[in-house]
């Protein structure tokens, strides 16, 4: 915790204010509900500032630079998880140089003595995968490409790629990509390939077997990007993405139906802009419309809802990093991912933290907010903490508790097809 004016002003400020922390019911060894209970009339400002903070850390996902643990970032977001000051981390492809240095550097994100911590990647297929084979890795195919078969090829291709991320320490696929393809050029979906087509139902049903396979192996998924990105003309890297004259109703469908079903752990908002969704001309990702009152009343999705990367430049052109988390708090977010791309200052999770806080304690971040955010974190981080039955390939596996390395035959990728695959609808990509 840092000190400082702002450490003595929060101190104060927590003299008047009553802070329950979440109840939550005992379960997973490493989840420790009374480290996160105390009745907040019997604690010192100094500890209820703490306890905040480390709710709020949970709410957070961080990447860094490096490959291996003792580099100065890496030590950095062991350390913060260690101290559960953030909830996970984020790996890209500059962390990954082969199987070999990857479990090395998972098995230490994940052997700390706190919550289990979210060991997050991009392994959506195609050109975005994180793990590929010049590294020794299972190759997958794009969306698109994988929407050419059938469901049942698609569940085999998503188990052999989940269970190479279980079995490498890592425990959330931030995919599938449900968004519909309705503008072929788009930079960020359709040229990629990453779509499952043009019809919400045959987005969904290959959307399905992605987050079958990867909940069989233990590993979470997030559907993206609400509340639609497959009509935009511009990529939200470089700039904020209005949608308002191109975005089609029907795009909420797959979310839709992922929500209801409770199929999927997370929901990640996109930064985009439209008036049905935004608050004035924020983001998606920053707006109470879209992720409060479309997402949770309107969906009524219970999962986690996830930004995308803070420190995209649709958002950072217009938002400092400590501005934009206190926005997407107040709108509704459990989780705020920030790539670290261009790491020049060691503070920003410390600034980030503070800021919430301070936020909280002023009152205009609701602490109950925070409460339900942390609840919901700590019950999905509850389903990574169990272990499958000794020889049993068919029952979920802990990543933190998965073996390292291996591969799997293709006799061993039919044997799972057989008896998870779900063929009773073989729906065809639509392009």
């Amino acid at each position: 915790m840092r000190s400082g004016p702002l450490h003595a002003a929060l101190s104060a400020a927590f003299l008047a204010l009553s802070l329950t922390p979440t109840d939550a019911s005992s379960a997973a060894s490493r989840i420790n509900a009374d480290a996160w209970r105390a009745p907040a009339q019997s604690l010192h400002p100094d500890r209820q500032i703490e306890l905040l903070e480390r709710k709020i850390g949970q709410m957070l996902v961080i990447g860094f630079p490096g490959t291996r643990a003792d580099e100065v970032w890496s030590r950095r977001a062991i350390s913060m998880l260690d101290r559960s000051r953030i909830g996970g981390v984020i790996l890209f492809g500059h962390n990954v140089r082969n199987r070999d240095q990857l479990s090395r550097l998972t098995e230490r994100l994940n052997a700390g003595g706190g919550p289990p911590p979210f060991v997050a990647i991009d392994q959506e297929g195609g050109q975005i995968q994180r793990l590929n084979r010049r590294k020794g890795f299972t190759r997958l195919a794009s969306a698109k490409s994988i929407a050419n078969g059938s469901l049942c090829d698609a569940y085999a291709a998503y188990w052999a790629t989940a269970r190479e991320l279980a079995r490498f320490g890592i425990n959330v696929s931030l995919g599938p990509v449900v968004d519909l393809n309705i503008n072929p050029r788009n930079p960020a979906i359709g040229r990629l390939g990453r779509s499952y087509g043009t019809d919400p139902a045959t987005v969904v049903g290959f959307a399905t077997q992605f987050i079958d396979a990867h909940a069989t192996a233990g590993v979470l998924t997030a559907a993206k990007h609400f509340p639609g990105h497959g009509s935009a003309v511009r990529d939200p890297h470089h700039r904020v993405v209005d949608i308002t004259t191109t975005w089609q109703p029907n795009e909420l469908e797959p979310f839709s139906s992922l929500a209801s079903d409770d199929e999927v752990a997370m929901i990640m908002v996109g930064h985009l802009i439209h008036p049905r969704f935004s608050d004035g001309t924020r983001p998606t990702s920053l707006s109470r419309r879209t992720l409060t009152e479309a997402l949770r009343d309107d969906l009524g999705f219970n999962g986690l809802i996830v930004t995308d990367d803070l420190g995209m430049d649709a958002i950072t052109e217009r938002y400092g990093p400590e501005e934009a988390a206190v926005m997407a708090v107040r709108a509704g977010a459990d989780l705020l991912i920030y790539a670290n791309q261009k790491p020049d200052d060691g503070a920003f999770v410390d600034d980030v933290i503070a800021a919430i806080a301070a936020a909280a304690v002023s009152g205009r971040i609701p602490i109950s907010m925070i409460d339900r955010a942390q609840a919901r974190i700590l019950e999905t981080k509850r389903r990574l903490s169990f272990v499958p039955a000794e020889g049993d390939d068919t029952q979920p596996m802990s990543p933190a508790v998965a073996p390292i390395g291996g591969s799997f035959t293709a006799a061993d990728v039919a044997a799972m097809t057989a008896k998870a695959c779900r063929p009773e609808a073989e729906p065809r990509g639509d392009g």
